[in-house]
């Protein structure tokens, strides 16, 4: 129809070309706005693609070099305080973590009754003075629907500790050490999961007499 009218419009020497002229331009016109709405929608989806490709990308890459925490081992102390057995500090008093119910931070030395650290120096009483604790430390890069594994080490130095794990506000697992030597825990979190919030939590469990489930070395990935 297109060829059709231009061919007539070139031949034409009567006043009906403005009309033709007009039907031209018109037609024309919404050739071209037909056209942008076929590119805009093409672009819209190819650039939702992408996102997704990214999105999926970046999972990956943290899966396969892990999401970083702060102080996952224990080792900064900076600010906190000394004692015979290690260091101390109360509620948001130690780097990279929240005490969630108040109480005190406690971190051991390597080999205090007879539990080696996994990785460095220290590792954390999950029992303080006076209670069992719940740690926090919220996942900012976890991507929503992405799947991590969150590992860590944990000794029991009495024999009638453990720790549970929970992540966005749900329980995912619970360990009981079986004594003095660390052992290796992994459970699987869903980014976004429970109550989206990515939050990590390690909850110290057993009877609360000053000490607890030793834990060290926290890694996701």
């Amino acid at each position: 129809m297109m060829n059709s009218v231009l061919s007539r419009f070139a031949h034409d020497e009567s006043g009906a070309v403005t009309v033709d002229w007009v039907v031209l331009t018109a037609a024309t016109v919404g050739l071209g706005i037909a056209t942008l709405g076929v590119v805009q929608l093409g672009i819209a989806d190819l650039s939702n693609d992408v996102a997704d490709e990214l999105k999926k990308d970046r999972g990956i890459f943290q899966q396969g070099f892990g999401i970083a925490l702060t102080n996952a081992s224990f080792e900064d102390i900076e600010g906190m305080l000394a004692a015979g057995w290690g260091f101390y500090a109360y509620n948001d008093g130690m780097a990279g973590w929240e005490e969630l119910d108040a109480l005190r931070f406690e971190v051991v030395h390597s080999g205090y009754n007879g539990v080696d650290a996994a990785h460095g120096g220290f590792s954390l009483d999950m029992d303080a003075s006076p209670g069992n604790l719940t740690i926090g430390q919220t996942l900012t890069d976890a991507i929503d629907g992405s799947f991590y594994n969150v590992s860590f080490s944990a000794a029991d130095p009495v024999g009638n500790n453990g720790v549970d794990v929970y992540f966005g506000g749900e329980k995912v697992g619970s360990v009981q050490p079986g004594g003095r030597d660390m052992e290796r825990f992994t459970f699987e979190i869903e980014g976004g999961s429970g109550d989206g919030d990515n939050k990590l939590e390690l909850r110290g469990t057993g009877p609360e007499d000053n000490v607890g489930a030793y834990i060290d070395d926290v890694v996701v990935k």
